[in-house]
């Protein structure tokens, strides 16, 4: 029987094991789906992986005993004829090297702002994540938010200090969307505590200013 998406504390648990690497195959695959178009799930996963990655870039790499491998082979039968060892043991090293240079590589990396965007139910109905080393930004929803009629939403940077507003984009209504980030818009959110949305004409309002009433006003949070 499968699990039902909305018991939070399985949901914890599965979001653990999918941030970690460990929930696997079809399970993995649905969990997958089920971030897609459950706020809920989506934030547990955010939370872990916030709370992970930390963790992660304070490990160093400890190389085990020599003789270590040795050993481990030895007990399972699988040591080769000794004209053998130098050859196997050369492929070792050469997978060892070729594993720590893919390793870091394929990490996600982390936003160092967000700001969650919530529908009044609660549930978040955007997640906005901004990266700025990679001057880059991705709004996640889950697809809480109904569309206006011939309206989109528009996000924007509130820089401090009373300075005019920047768009920073269309939200969209349900999925992911990423953008990158001019450097007038870098300079804003460098500059801004809170993000705003406004509903604005199809494709975003028409004279780079708020033109339609502003539905939410929320913090950017720094992340770790």
């Amino acid at each position: 029987m499968r699990p039902e998406p909305r018991n939070r504390m399985l949901m914890d648990r599965l979001a653990a094991e999918f941030v970690l690497g460990t929930l696997r195959g079809r399970a993995r695959r649905r969990f997958e789906r089920w971030r897609t178009s459950s706020a809920m799930i989506a934030e547990l996963c955010g939370e872990w992986e916030q709370r992970l990655a930390p963790l992660a870039q304070r490990l160093r790499p400890i190389a085990p005993p020599p003789e270590t491998l040795p050993k481990i082979r030895r007990r399972l039968g699988l040591l080769p004829p000794p004209a053998l060892r130098w050859t196997a043991a050369a492929a070792v090293v050469a997978l060892l090297i070729a594993m720590l240079a893919y390793w870091p590589a394929t990490q996600a990396p982390l936003p160092d702002r967000i700001a969650l965007i919530n529908a009044p139910s609660g549930q978040v109905q955007w997640r906005v994540e901004i990266y700025t080393q990679r001057a880059r930004m991705v709004v996640r929803s889950p697809g809480l938010a109904a569309k206006p009629s011939n309206r989109d939403y528009e996000l924007w940077a509130l820089p401090a200090g009373g300075a005019a507003p920047v768009s920073l984009g269309v939200m969209p209504v349900r999925g992911e969307a990423a953008l990158a980030l001019n450097e007038r818009q870098r300079q804003a959110l460098a500059h801004a505590q809170k993000v705003a949305v406004s509903v604005e004409p199809l494709g975003g309002s028409p004279t780079g200013q708020p033109t339609g009433p502003v539905v939410f006003v929320v913090p950017l949070r720094v992340v770790g």
